[in-house]
């Protein structure tokens, strides 16, 4: 029996995503090559992860934010998806400018300042470290490795180098960021995405681990920095204390982009 599936596509700084509501996914159990094919960029609809919104109940106003990488595989925290799932719930499900939402154990805070300019609350970062060869490792939610570009950032081969590197903490892979210091407050960053393993076009967890990274290493010491992704503007603001990284503020563009219905064999 064939049905049919509503989706949403956004995207945040070119970063992607198809979002579905658990209501009209009803029974429906999608598995990890479904979603992948939906991801597929020749195949499918295309994205770098798949999104499902969970309302909230009546006893919490928080709404739960299920996420997949392109793989089809659960994915860890995702900055840009986090932004344009709120876009999706205050325009399509009447959430407050002001809200909250779950992923995993988690609760996000965010803020609609205008329908395409949302911004989302991090969480505390505590611990940064900094490797021998003065690269980074930094959790923002999703697990990063920041390598340093003098120059030259445009001409890397992104896509190559960072799967050379994806598992260098292990085999579940870690997210590779190359970023060039452009000045005391900005950056550029060319992001290997894990589960899409390819190059994104902005990466939130991403941008944000390289500029605590930055600020960690003493690069810049701006608390406020815009980071220039190849799909766009994204803008990080943090407090820095004894106790590492907090009130970490992730900024930018959530772009609605088509609406449809694909069937479900």
């Amino acid at each position: 029996m064939t049905q049919s599936l509503h989706f949403s596509k956004y995207h945040g700084a070119g970063n992607d995503f198809i979002i579905v509501d658990a209501q009209d996914l009803g029974s429906i159990t999608l598995s990890e090559s479904q979603i992948a094919l939906w991801c597929h960029r020749r195949f499918g609809i295309g994205a770098d992860g798949f999104m499902v919104y969970e309302g909230p109940t009546h006893t919490d106003k928080a709404f739960t934010m299920r996420y997949y990488n392109a793989d089809g595989k659960q994915g860890s925290m995702c900055g840009n998806g986090g932004r344009c799932i709120v876009r999706y719930a205050y325009e399509r499900k009447g959430a407050p400018s002001s809200m909250q939402f779950r992923f995993g154990k988690d609760v996000y805070r965010a803020e609609v300042h205008a329908v395409d300019n949302i911004s989302l609350n991090m969480l505390p970062v505590r611990t940064l470290n900094v490797q021998e060869d003065q690269s980074c490792f930094c959790d923002t939610g999703s697990p990063h490795h920041v390598e340093w570009v003098d120059s030259g950032l445009h001409e890397l081969d992104v896509s190559q180098s960072g799967r050379s590197m994806r598992d260098r903490y292990g085999a579940e892979g870690c997210n590779i960021n190359f970023v060039e210091i452009i000045n005391d407050s900005e950056l550029a960053v060319r992001t290997y995405e894990r589960g899409v393993e390819d190059e994104t076009l902005a990466c939130g967890t991403g941008v944000t681990a390289a500029v605590l990274s930055a600020h960690h290493m003493g690069k810049i010491q701006s608390t406020s920095v815009k980071v220039n992704a190849l799909g766009g503007l994204l803008e990080v603001d943090f407090k820095s204390g004894e106790m590492g990284y907090e009130d970490i503020v992730l900024t930018g563009p959530a772009e609605y982009v088509f609406d449809g219905n694909i069937s479900i064999q």
